[in-house]
């Protein structure tokens, strides 16, 4: 791997140094003028729209494009949808948000769309990348739905309307004079598209899907239309590039999954294309490794399409942001202009670290989504991504944005320092042996969060052998600081293991999942979203579903027992509740099941049955859930605990 130099950067910017703004940046050595720096702004034409402006400095109005331009963009992404309206009445916790033939929000990317704002971008001499969602609305890994227009099509029919979406668009382009330069077919495609015929793996036993044949196929014929619509398709070097996208950036296993058997196949296609969120997918180390085994394997040049980091963890409206408290931590900087440049340079020198040159860029995703009333996620809803914006809340152009051109520059930085280590709070059993992580998130002073390790004191035995807290410290070796341990020692009598979903998953607690859109469950890996730890149980889903989490208790000694649970959501569901019931009973019965209502992001409540007799050693307990589209929430820290004989 390339090594960089830790360097500070002393550039003139209208008098000012950029050291006086805030922002150190480390340059990426050998650095070819092509890397892609990339911006989707997908969302610019609904914003500009409805009154949203940009600046490049307090009082100093301009174009979004001119403004990105002249901080080192060199390339947009534009999405495009098939029919950005609402099929139906769009509600969420009984209240109406759009009605049918209404706009869908989220932009309203469709091809008129991308026409004006791609020429735009041309006559400034941006690249443009098309991104066809082959959707009405969002596609992404937990949904690919089809385009109303072609609902119920077999695989045949979607073929043909497939590519004649794909070659009328590309018609339409190129006759207004912005035919793309590159063509990403499909969005996150880790399951195919255009479900059920597109899907690649059925969610049960029950559920009919195409397959990757019918995946395989559909893809074809969409890269088919891109091919005879490019003027250079004879020449390689010159075509326009086809890229097939996936998210997860740092899971080796799912691409090897998803593009072993498309390159089988003989898909013609360039690029792999990433989606990588250091909060969701990993370290920028799982992006690197999984880039540098996929370019030896593939032979096919990579772009990190998706990207992006928070520059602050306040909300410019009242809509919760995906990039919440914790997810700083989760993503390993602080969300600071300097935490959001510091991780940008990172990634871009990991992907111009892929062996053989075959990492071209990235694009960062929606550097423009300022808080502007009306331009919400979904019509009726608003900005969950503001606090990602390379703008802030008002429109002006962060330092951050600075970062793709510092990159190239050249300097020398003061040395990385330490500048505070993260307490942590433990709980054990008392009497039982206290394990103390060996390494601590530490902040250091380009506002990376990094593991860094420490020595611990040892307490006293008889410390731990007491119900109480105690307090151990630590050290690291030239931090004048010190770690911090907070420890509860506790009488541990909670029946649940793994109660904090902190495995990863559902059955180390030995939960069972069940229902109609059981998919619509899952354990996320989201501080912001759990109670305790990394990890919570997490709903959503963009229709109506059902699903039942159970978890069954043999051998228990007759007696009462109590059921306990924290929830916090968006409300607006039909039913939901916790229940406690004999084995295979029916959920109910009075002092054996609490409605839970979800109030709001991070408002938590505890929720508790108790009570709850036991005879014969043996009991159910779970969630039950019949909500709405939309609906949305997380549980975590869940005990079930004996209360008396």
């Amino acid at each position: 791997m390339r090594r960089f130099a830790l360097v500070f950067l002393f550039i003139a910017v209208c008098g000012a140094c950029l050291m006086a703004q805030g922002i150190s940046v480390r340059p990426v050595e050998n650095l070819s003028s092509r890397f892609i720096m990339g911006a989707d702004v997908s969302m610019l034409d609904s914003i500009e729209s409805l009154g949203g402006k940009y600046y490049s400095e307090p009082g100093k109005s301009g174009d979004c494009l001119a403004i990105l331009k002249a901080n080192g963009i060199n390339w947009i992404r534009l999405r495009i949808w098939n029919d950005p309206r609402n099929a139906a009445d769009v509600v969420e916790g009984g209240k109406l948000l759009s009605k049918a033939g209404d706009p869908v929000g989220g932009g309203n990317d469709d091809l008129a769309a991308y026409i004006r704002i791609a020429k735009r971008a041309k006559k400034l001499g941006l690249k443009v990348q098309a991104d066809f969602h082959y959707s009405d609305f969002w596609a992404d890994p937990s949904k690919q739905v089809t385009p109303k227009a072609w609902a119920g099509l077999g695989l045949e029919e979607l073929k043909v309307e497939l590519y004649k979406f794909t070659d009328s668009s590309l018609k339409a382009m190129r006759a207004a004079g912005v035919m793309p330069d590159m063509v990403q077919v499909g969005n996150e495609v880790d399951d195919g598209f255009l479900w059920p015929v597109g899907k690649i793996h059925p969610a049960s036993s029950s559920e009919k899907v195409g397959g990757v044949e019918a995946f395989t196929a559909l893809l074809k014929e969409a890269i088919r239309a891109v091919r005879d619509n490019d003027p250079a398709k004879a020449n390689p070097a010159k075509r326009v590039k086809v890229m097939i996208q996936a998210s997860s950036g740092g899971d080796n296993d799912k691409y090897r999954k998803l593009f072993d058997p498309l390159v089988e196949s003989g898909v013609d296609f360039d690029l792999i294309g990433l989606s990588f969120y250091p909060y969701w997918h990993g370290k920028v180390s799982d992006l690197a490794a999984n880039m540098a085994d996929l370019a030896t394997r593939y032979g096919k040049e990579m772009l990190v399409t998706e990207t992006a980091y928070a520059w602050t963890l306040e909300s410019g409206d009242s809509f919760p942001d995906a990039f919440g408290p914790g997810s700083d931590r989760l993503g390993g900087y602080k969300a600071t202009p300097q935490g959001q440049a510091t991780a940008l340079c990172d990634i871009i020198a990991a992907v111009a670290d892929v062996p053989g040159g075959k990492g071209i860029g990235l694009v960062y995703w929606e550097p423009d989504w300022i808080p502007t009333p009306g331009a919400g996620w979904r019509t009726g809803e608003g900005n969950n991504w503001e606090n990602q914006a390379l703008f802030d809340f008002k429109g002006l152009a962060l330092p951050s944005l600075k970062v793709f051109k510092l990159v190239r520059a050249k300097g020398e930085l003061p040395d990385l320092k330490l500048k505070s280590i993260d307490p942590i709070k433990i709980k054990m059993p008392a009497g039982g042996v206290l394990i103390l992580p060996p390494d601590l998130l530490a902040a250091y002073s380009d506002d990376s969060y990094r593991p860094t390790q420490v020595i611990w004191d040892k307490p006293e035995s008889a410390a731990l052998a007491r119900v109480g807290t105690l307090i151990v410290k630590g050290s690291v070796p030239g931090f004048a600081g010190e770690a911090v341990a907070t420890v509860d020692v506790v009488i541990d009598s909670n029946l649940i293991p793994d109660s904090s979903f902190e495995s990863k998953g559902l059955a180390a607690g030995g939960w069972k999942l069940e229902g109609n859109q059981a998919n619509a469950a899952l354990v996320e890996k989201n501080p912001g979203n759990a109670h305790s730890g990394d990890y919570s149980f997490k709903y959503w889903l963009g229709e109506p579903f059902k699903f039942t989490l159970t978890r069954s208790f043999t051998g228990l000694k007759d007696g009462k027992y109590a059921f306990r649970a924290w929830a916090m959501g968006g409300g607006g569901e039909k039913a939901y509740s916790m229940f406690a019931r004999a084995p295979g009973g029916a959920p109910g019965g009075e002092g054996l099941s609490v409605r839970i209502v979800n109030t709001g992001w991070q408002k938590w409540k505890l929720y508790e049955i108790k009570g709850i007799e036991v005879k014969g050693g043996g009991c159910e307990i779970g969630l039950d859930m019949d909500g709405d589209s939309g609906n949305w929430g997380n549980v975590d820290d869940v005990e079930f605990l004996r209360e008396s004989d």
